[in-house]
């Protein structure tokens, strides 16, 4: 998958978006954390600005990197969920084609039912992207 490719990446962040009505964003970040794609649920009453969108992404990233040290012992991250009192973040690390590390950043309603959703959607999704 060339997450590097901005028409790509923009493509499956808004296929990704339109799996569920309850996913508010999505965005793909690079290993270093900077937004490479986005694309934002029609009419979103946002919560952030686009820098703190911005920074969210960069300590997602940061998080997602730390927990790869405890990966011998605990086996390789499929997601991360974070509750909070007004939405749900999920951050899922994306295979490349390179060497380049890749992270799916999305937001759900908070009445969303995110498990299910990654579960059944997006990590299906994602297995059909073609691979290079």
């Amino acid at each position: 998958m060339d997450f590097a490719n901005e028409d790509f990446a923009n493509i499956h962040c808004k296929h990704i978006r339109e799996l569920d009505p309850l996913i508010r964003f999505v965005g793909i970040a690079s290993g270093m954390g900077t937004l490479v794609a986005t694309s934002y649920r029609e009419q979103l009453n946002a919560l952030m600005s686009d820098d703190e969108t911005r920074l969210y992404a960069m300590q997602a990233v940061f998080r997602a990197e730390l927990r790869e040290d405890f990966q011998k012992n605990l086996g390789t991250l499929n997601y991360s969920v974070g509750k909070y009192d007004k939405l749900i973040r999920a951050t899922i690390p994306l295979d490349s084609v390179n060497e380049s590390k890749y992270y799916l950043l999305i937001s759900f309603d908070i009445e969303a039912n995110s498990i299910f959703i990654i579960e059944k959607k997006i990590l299906e999704y994602i297995k059909v992207l073609p691979r290079g």
